[in-house]
């Protein structure tokens, strides 16, 4: 008699037909780190409406006790719905958890903005309603942990947002399972408080980070990002006080986020809250989820209206984006971390994240970045004197002065290599110009001069 083969034994391996509880695998779907999932149907009636079993590749896996736990406390239209639970004997005699979810047919977040690049009014949508899901998770002082683009499907049926995968979930009264100095998730999306929490304690074997909700605010800011640029966030390098204390001077956004072709200026700001490095100043995702509510239809006679330029310089075509908008974010400053770790600490960070980086790179619990203790700036240096004292930088196509150093047009100043149009502070952000000195520089680029792009384009699913 011959012994089944090790493989055939493994529960990521399961053949069509094999019965768990009362449902029959149909086709492996899907898996990670620590399940696979199996597109499955009741045993009674066969041909009813398919649904997702995940399985568990550990016996006894306590996560998924965890994760049966904090879907059945949270109840949304964007949050799979629990239907079932069980165990799967294998045949060597290991019990392996098994949950039945509601079946999700459809794309990851990033796959659907690819193939079908979506109207302002629909990501719009989609940030609703993983706000609205969010809200929901933190009403129950649960987090999610690992809010990513791989871990939101766009629904076929009806286009919705579901937030998926609640596997490094946690909430209030659950056992933990995450070691001293372990980040689970994603790196890209942990929070700046996070990775300052991480250089801060270095080395400790007792240090333990508490997530709180800001960490899933911070995560969707940079899953919007990604979303609208194809490119992440990175963090500035961190840099620590005279009392030793690690700060982040603030978050440098994509250039192609101060478009306002590819991002909409009513997204903008909500984006820009949600990346503060201030876990305070992101809100809450109740408050996000009112500020995404749809706003007013455009009367179809009257097409929606764009920044325009200035009267005076209407020959000209002004950007509407907001160069400056990375900077915006170092108006808060930081403030002193505190050693107790119940509290949500400040922020500062390890090494930037790279744009390569895999997204559906999810950290092993335990797993740790490499951490960069780098050495302090200079003393005096300030957020007011850098968007001071910094020259406008010109950008790709914008108009250049002459070979004596003069640019064509009333009004317009020949600076650091451009031409610019001088403007109020208070219209700078809405036509992306650049503050120094006082004084807002709007970049001069002609009608159908295209910019050059800024960088290769991202290959992160």
């Amino acid at each position: 008699m011959h012994s089944p083969s090790p493989l055939a034994l493994h529960p990521a391996l399961l053949a069509p037909g094999t019965v768990l509880g009362n449902w029959r695998v149909q086709a492996l779907a899907g898996g990670g780190a620590y399940g696979a999932v199996y597109r499955a149907v009741p045993c009674h009636p066969p041909h009813a409406s398919p649904v997702a079993l995940k399985l568990a590749l550990l016996p006894a896996d306590p996560r998924f006790a965890r994760e049966r736990e904090l879907l059945s406390r949270c109840e949304h239209p964007s949050i799979p719905r629990l239907l079932d639970q069980g165990s799967w004997q294998s045949p060597t005699g290991t019990l392996h958890p098994f949950l039945v979810l509601q079946w999700v047919d459809g794309e990851p977040l990033y796959e659907q903005a690819r193939l079908q690049p979506p109207a302002p009014e629909r990501m719009r949508r989609w940030l609703a309603q993983l706000a609205q899901a969010l809200a929901v998770l933190h009403a129950q002082g649960a987090v999610h942990r690992d809010l990513k683009g791989d871990n939101v499907l766009v629904r076929r049926s009806d286009d919705r947002a579901m937030l998926m995968d609640f596997g490094t979930g946690l909430y209030p009264g659950a056992p933990a399972l995450t070691p001293a100095m372990g980040f689970p998730g994603t790196p890209l999306y942990r929070s700046p408080q996070s990775w300052l929490f991480e250089i801060q304690f270095h080395g400790s074997s007792t240090a333990l980070y508490r997530p709180c909700a800001a960490d899933d605010l911070y995560a969707l800011g940079v899953t919007a990002c990604r979303l609208l640029t194809g490119e992440y966030p990175e963090l500035s390098e961190p840099f620590r006080d005279e009392h030793g204390t690690w700060h982040l001077k603030g978050v440098r956004l994509p250039r192609a986020f101060r478009n306002h072709l590819v991002v909409d200026p009513s997204l903008r700001p909500l984006i820009v809250r949600l990346l503060s490095v201030n876990p305070e100043q992101r809100g809450t995702a109740a408050q996000l989820a009112q500020e995404l509510e749809p706003v007013s239809p455009v009367s179809p006679s009257r097409p929606p209206v764009r920044a325009r330029a200035p009267r005076r310089l209407a020959w000209l075509w002004l950007p509407a984006a907001a160069a400056g908008l990375a900077l915006a974010l170092w108006q808060g400053r930081t403030r002193t971390v505190s050693h107790e770790p119940l509290e949500p600490p400040s922020v500062a960070r390890a090494e930037p994240a790279r744009h390569d980086s895999p997204d559906a790179g999810t950290a092993g619990l335990g797993d740790a970045a490499t951490i960069a203790a780098l050495d302090p700036p200079p003393s005096g240096s300030t957020n007011e004197a850098m968007i001071e004292d910094s020259l406008p930088e010109p950008q790709p196509g914008q108009v250049r002065p002459d070979e004596k150093g003069r640019c064509a047009g009333k009004g317009l100043v020949a600076l650091n290599g451009g031409c610019w149009a001088e403007w109020e502070p208070e219209k700078c952000e809405e036509l992306g110009g650049q503050m120094f000195k006082g004084t807002c520089y709007v970049p001069i680029i002609p009608p159908g001069r295209k910019r050059a792009p800024t960088s290769e384009p991202s290959q992160n699913p």
